[in-house]
């Protein structure tokens, strides 16, 4: 059952508020300042992995006709950027290049890529606490962080998901029924035809697939 604020596991979870943290010793999280200064704020021991404060939540957001560009906004309305020297700071109203991150999922969490192919990271400084940049090379644990997104949100993304899913499968036997098909608009397929379509489909190249099969058959005028 989704309750509260839980793991983001995929990059559907990075849209709506976040909680991003990372597991340093002690383990820190995300905070704009009234001031706009982005900390990384030690996070206390009690904590049940979501924020005390409003400060600690970011707005994700996925960049119009992309699939993993994102920028992220601070609960003063501000988006998280990164200059080319690696400095990040949370005080610019408006989008740029500066301000889009290209996340990653790994196998312990998320990294973040700036438009400058640099990735976030944690650095501890000298006399205790960490700083957080973005001019490291390569994705280690000081890169990975873990974030948390709302539940609501996260269950909204898994039934979009799931539609849009079953409305692509609806649409795909339409097609077929259209012009892979005879007598009635019954669909007739082998065993050998369903499985390389399937194939086809797990491999993303499904209509490439779906006009080979028509060419072959040579019931669709325009392929022939």
């Amino acid at each position: 059952m989704y309750v509260g604020w839980v793991r983001a596991d995929e990059l559907d979870d990075l849209v709506g508020p976040l909680f991003i943290t990372h597991p340093s010793d002690p383990p820190i999280c995300f905070t704009a300042d009234e001031d706009d200064r982005l900390l990384a704020y030690p996070i206390p021991e009690n904590s049940q992995n979501e924020p005390f404060i409003v400060n600690q939540v970011f707005v994700g957001a996925r960049l119009i006709g992309t699939s993993n560009t994102f920028t992220f906004k601070s609960s003063n309305g501000k988006y998280l950027s990164s200059d080319k020297i690696g400095v990040v700071s949370v005080d610019r109203e408006a989008i740029s290049g500066l301000e889009e991150w290209e996340p990653t999922l790994t196998d312990a969490g998320f990294a973040f890529k700036n438009t400058h192919g640099k990735f976030l990271m944690v650095d501890e400084i000298a006399g205790g606490g960490f700083k957080i940049r973005a001019d490291s090379e390569d994705v280690g644990f000081c890169e990975t962080f873990r974030v948390y997104c709302q539940a609501r949100f996260k269950r909204k993304a898994r039934q979009e998901k799931k539609k849009a899913k079953k409305e692509g499968s609806v649409n795909e036997l339409d097609n077929i029924k259209k012009f892979q098909s005879w007598g009635g608009g019954r669909v007739h397929m082998s065993r050998e035809d369903k499985r390389k379509l399937k194939e086809a489909r797990g491999e993303g190249r499904l209509a490439e697939a779906m006009l080979d099969r028509r060419a072959q058959v040579k019931s669709d005028r325009y392929c022939k």
